[in-house]
């Protein structure tokens, strides 16, 4: 059936595109803690810019797995 192999396309289109989005917005989250890190910094503010820098990973990290399951490597 033309129509739901287009709409499946197009489901799979929406999805690559989030996943690119995420990434996106991953990477300039995780560029502006890197930033900020590179200043003096406080014990408790270098320790939640570093929980920033490590939930980012495990946010890649879930992006990397849906594609996979996917099968997009």
């Amino acid at each position: 059936m033309p129509g739901g192999r287009a709409m499946t396309l197009r489901t799979i289109d929406q999805r690559s595109a989030l996943g690119h989005a995420f990434n996106n917005l991953f990477a300039k989250i995780l560029g502006a803690a890197e930033l900020a890190l590179d200043d003096p910094l406080s014990r408790p503010v270098r320790g939640e810019l570093e929980t920033i820098v490590r939930l980012v990973g495990e946010g890649c990290g879930l992006v990397d797995t849906l594609r996979r399951m996917r099968g997009q490597d």
